[in-house]
C-alpha cells in the first residue's frame, strides 16, 4: 500500500473558553496572549510533535501539553486544564503532560 511521504500542514485551533486571559507558549519561546473567548489557529506540520505551555494569568494555573496530529484538531483551555483534551488514536492528538 502506498504511503504519503509529502509533508503537509494541519490546523490546531485553540479556544480560550475561560473567563480569564491565557498565555500560550511553545517550546522555542514564542508566545501569544489569548483573551477570554478568543480562538488561536496554529499551522502545524502533520505528524510532528509540538510542545506547549498554557498559563492562566489569574488565578495562576499552568499546564504543559504536546500536540501531534495528521488532521485538523481543536482543543479548549478548560479541557487542557482538566487533562481531557485528546483523542483515542494512540500517539495522536493532544496529550497533557503536566498540570500545576
Amino acid at each position: 500500500m502506498p504511503v504519503n511521504t509529502v509533508a503537509y500542514e494541519i490546523l490546531f485551533e485553540f479556544t480560550n473558553d475561560t473567563p480569564d486571559a491565557m498565555r500560550l507558549t511553545n517550546d522555542t519561546g514564542g508566545s501569544v496572549l489569548v483573551e477570554r473567548g478568543q480562538d488561536v489557529v496554529l499551522v502545524l506540520t502533520a505528524g510532528l510533535t509540538y510542545q506547549y505551555t498554557l498559563k492562566q494569568l489569574s488565578p495562576p494555573k499552568k499546564a504543559q501539553f504536546s500536540v501531534r496530529a495528521w488532521d485538523d484538531l481543536q482543543c479548549r483551555a478548560t479541557s487542557v486544564f482538566a487533562g481531557t483534551c485528546g483523542t483515542t488514536w494512540p500517539g495522536s492528538g493532544v496529550t497533557v503532560t503536566g498540570r500545576s
